[in-house]
């Protein structure tokens, strides 16, 4: 078990490392970590996913892990949280909220560039959007995309990237209902399977130790932190390089509309041409206009 009573000393030192320190330290974190993440695929059909509250989760293999941040974009804790995923090679989902992509909008662009998945957890994070009528809920939830989107949108290096068709409720407090409206606009559900108590108030040393503790207990699974969170940026290096020690590792989930399409299959060349005979009909092109 990892003692959780370590300094956070190194922490700071790292965020004031030379530009070439700084290089060498995330190839050879890269390197340790086994390069860059393997991609998990969620499917079209519309799940919702996390054992926590949910039958399911993400198809991952034993001790595998996918990195979740809730809450942000945060100019602080996000772009540290961004350079420390960068330096051990790993992608993350980050479930940013509306109002804080209309004012951090170049913080949601970033996150994007550097080949992170872009969701949503609704504009302005109400703790139960079961409380609210029909008509806020679900405002809550399309004016959050909107609003990331819109971000992304703002710059033409990020103008092709769309927001994931993945959401989490504020507080986890979903309802069966509001999933359902979700999944009518093909929109997945995702809860989590290890919690890391971060929005608690506790300190960076308690969020490594409940971690660790939680993805140890489950072997893995979605992980839950909070990108608005000074401890959780200060934390998350000793948690990366933990689960690396024990033999983790980091899968990066990706939509299945986002995958590349399948290139067409090439004969080999040294095959002989056979020629195709031709249609015994003509085709009718005029029902092109009907397809």
């Amino acid at each position: 078990m990892m003692n959780a009573k370590f300094s956070l000393a190194a922490f700071g030192l790292a965020l004031t490392m030379s530009v070439s320190a700084h290089g060498a330290e995330m190839s050879q974190a890269c390197l340790d970590a086994g390069g860059p993440n393997r991609t998990v695929v969620i499917p079209t059909e519309v799940q919702s996913y996390g054992t926590m509250q949910y039958a399911n989760t993400v198809d991952l293999e034993a001790k595998e892990v996918v990195l979740t941040f809730d809450d942000g974009p945060d100019p602080n804790a996000t772009l540290s949280i961004l350079d420390t995923l960068d330096r051990y090679c790993a992608k993350a989902t980050f479930f940013f909220t509306g109002h804080r992509a209309e004012r951090y909008p170049h913080l949601v662009r970033e996150a994007a560039l550097r080949g992170h998945t872009i969701a949503s957890h609704s504009y302005s994070h109400p703790n139960n959007l079961r409380r609210l009528s029909w008509n806020r809920a679900t405002r809550q939830i399309t004016r959050g995309i909107s609003e990331i989107q819109q971000a992304l949108d703002g710059a033409p290096e990020t103008a092709d990237v769309t927001v994931a068709p993945f959401f989490r409720f504020p507080g986890l407090n979903h309802s069966s209902a509001l999933r359902g409206w979700l999944g009518a606009r093909g929109i997945s559900t995702f809860s989590c399977d290890v919690g890391t108590d971060d929005w608690r108030r506790i300190s960076a040393n308690a969020v490594v130790y409940r971690a660790l503790r939680n993805i140890r207990s489950k072997r893995g699974g979605i992980v839950i932190f909070h990108d608005t969170k000074m401890r959780t940026a200060a934390a998350l290096p000793f948690v990366l390089r933990q689960m690396q020690k024990e033999g983790y590792q980091i899968a990066h989930m990706v939509p299945e509309r986002d995958m590349p399409a399948e290139p067409e299959a090439i004969g080999n060349p040294d095959d002989p041409i056979v020629e195709t005979p031709p249609l015994e009909q003509p085709v009718d092109h005029s029902l092109r206009s009907a397809l």
